[in-house]
């Protein structure tokens, strides 16, 4: 008769064991890391099933010196995993801004080929504003949509992240892009945060935008007597000042891709204030 197998010896390694890179990456064991680098039996960009690399690892865990070293060591920056997300995107939802600062100077795509989501997305879905700031220095794109929310207004609109929005607006997004002929003002009337309503709005948000059921923000807010749903019909009703229209204009006048740029160049703060339109 012969002898009885352990069914654990039949099992394949467990992903500890197989991957010896990603988890001292993950757990920033650097000087673990830098010898398992450095006896080259290790595939740097080794992927696991999911398609993520040690340096997914690294920058999910906000392990910048992890992070610094793989790259050292030949870490390709714009490999995605399973999902389409790059180490940059990975950095950006940990908010680790030395890792993105680190990844960009090392040639990371700011706008990779789309698929599911973007390093912006990420940034305002965690509402990682210092982070998305520094994305846009380097030329990100502002109204880009992913599969889920739409673009990453959307994205802040959904989550109520005012400081995200504020940014996104000022450097230039749009607010009346849709998404399933839904706009960010859509989004903010049914969560009813009147603060971003009102951000929105004065940032240009079409107020009789229609979504596909046919409602305008107003009668999207869920409470009838809410102080949103108030706030809304007053400013379908009330004419705007010429103050108003003036930024508008000038803003459009100006374009997304020098909006960005305003507080560089050689003008009087008052006007850049007024461009820029700061919501105290």
């Amino acid at each position: 008769m012969s002898e009885a197998i352990d069914p654990c010896l039949c099992l394949p390694p467990s992903p500890v064991e197989s991957y010896p890179l990603h988890k001292a990456a993950r757990e920033g064991r650097y000087k673990d890391l830098k010898k398992l680098l450095d006896s080259g039996k290790h595939d740097v960009n080794l992927a696991t099933f999911e398609l993520v690399r040690p340096l997914h690892e690294a920058c999910l865990a906000g392990q910048f010196e992890c992070t610094a070293l793989l790259i050292k060591y030949g870490a390709d920056v714009n490999l995605r995993n399973i999902d389409g997300a790059t180490a940059l995107c990975d950095a950006c939802s940990n908010g680790c801004i030395l890792c993105v600062q680190l990844l960009l100077e090392n040639g990371a795509n700011v706008n990779p080929p789309f698929l599911l989501t973007t390093p912006v997305h990420e940034s305002v879905l965690k509402d990682n504003w210092a982070c998305l700031k520094l994305l846009l220095e380097y030329g990100a794109s502002l109204d880009k949509s992913d599969c889920h929310f739409g673009t990453p207004l959307h994205v802040a609109a959904c989550k109520g992240h005012l400081k995200s929005a504020m940014i996104l607006l000022q450097a230039g997004a749009s607010p009346n892009v849709s998404k399933t002929h839904q706009t960010p003002l859509h989004l903010a009337a049914r969560s009813q945060d009147l603060d971003l309503i009102k951000l929105l709005l004065e940032y240009g948000a079409d107020v009789y935008a229609q979504d596909s059921r046919s409602k305008t923000a107003s009668q999207l807010v869920p409470s009838s007597t809410s102080h949103c749903k108030t706030f809304l019909h007053d400013w379908e009703r009330t004419p705007k000042s010429l103050h108003y229209h003036c930024r508008l204009t000038i803003r459009s006048a100006v374009g997304p891709a020098r909006l960005r740029y305003l507080s560089e160049l050689q003008l009087p703060k008052a006007l850049i204030r007024f461009l820029q339109h700061y919501v105290e």
